[in-house]
């Protein structure tokens, strides 16, 4: 994400993306390596092209669980119950996703977490290690309602150094025509979708579940008992309903907002005043508060089109 100044020279395969910002050192700023978008990660050792180099040759293990999303469709929260189901019990893990983020982290930062890994990212799969195929490590993608998502996003950015607010209706027009930035996972929601759709007719041998947020929020005790059921894990009715109630948005909410060690995220800097704040509202439908009707109507048309194969079921209400 941010500029690392003399420590991200640019290396054969890296250059800067038309997109960028003015400032040098904005955190927005994009880089062009090998023909995909990325933003500049806070990686201080390497540049950003050896860095993602390195996570497609990341070792994975044959327990490793991915939570695989594009931003703000619900990473956080299925993390939490993830790793709640992994440990048995219905605790909130002390460090940040952020911790365990491919793209957030050099690869040897996440080689000493104790399996089984709950590792995630925003990154197409393509840019993750070639070991997920071979592994066949767990995929759990999680899915959210565009609409949600644009709005989402907007008061996400919102916190971001250097980002120009132009009003969340511009931003969400932008997210609905080709992202927020030109190319990369992190910038087309349609881009995304269809490369996972792909991805997982390309490696039917890779064990993927689909997880909509929107399902989560209408039944949650069903969604945990079908991520045990996935993830072969042996958990209980109660626990299920343990972890469903420990990770409702209050409460995942309060418990972000009194952990310390999220000062120490890798991408800390990037945000005003050093911390991003996770959780504003977690509603589905919140996009009906900001969109007018003709916006609303313009989503309607052209995410069908965008979507076209990648047989989704959108729900904008529950």
């Amino acid at each position: 994400m941010a500029d690392d100044g003399a420590a991200q020279k640019k290396t054969p395969g890296e250059k800067s993306s038309p997109a960028e910002k003015d400032s040098e050192d904005s955190p927005l700023r994009l880089v062009t390596v090998d023909g995909d978008v990325f933003m500049r990660f806070p990686i201080t050792n390497m540049s950003i092209a050896d860095h993602v180099r390195s996570i497609r040759n990341m070792p994975m293990r044959e327990d490793d669980i991915v939570i695989a999303a594009f931003p703000k469709c619900g990473t956080h929260w299925i993390w939490e119950v993830t790793q709640m189901l992994t440990k048995g019990k219905a605790e909130h893990d002390p460090l940040p996703k952020e911790m365990v983020m491919v793209e957030f982290n050099p690869v040897e930062v996440l080689e000493p977490v104790p399996s089984p890994r709950v590792i995630n990212s925003h990154l197409f799969l393509r840019q993750l290690s070639k070991e997920v195929v071979t592994k066949r490590s767990r995929i759990i993608h999680v899915i959210r309602n565009p609409k949600d998502v644009a709005v989402s996003l907007y008061f996400h950015m919102l916190q971001i150094k250097g980002f120009k607010d132009d009003g969340v209706l511009d931003l969400a027009k932008g997210f609905l025509h080709g992202g927020i930035s030109p190319g990369g996972s992190y910038f087309d929601y349609f881009a995304y979708m269809k490369e996972m759709t792909q991805w997982q007719r390309e490696h039917p041998e890779v064990p993927v579940i689909n997880i909509y947020y929107e399902d989560v929020k209408k039944d949650p005790v069903k969604c945990v008992r079908q991520l045990a059921e996935f993830l072969k894990v042996d958990a209980s009715d109660q626990l299920c309903e343990d972890i469903a109630d420990q990770c409702s948005f209050k409460k995942l909410k309060q418990a972000d907002e009194t952990v310390k060690v999220k000062d120490t995220t890798p991408d800390r800097h990037i945000f005003k005043g050093g911390v991003s704040k996770l959780y504003r509202k977690g509603e589905v439908g919140d996009w009906k508060n900001y969109f007018t009707v003709a916006l609303s109507e313009e989503f309607d048309r052209v995410v069908p089109e965008n979507l076209k194969g990648c047989d989704l079921k959108i729900q904008y209400t529950i």
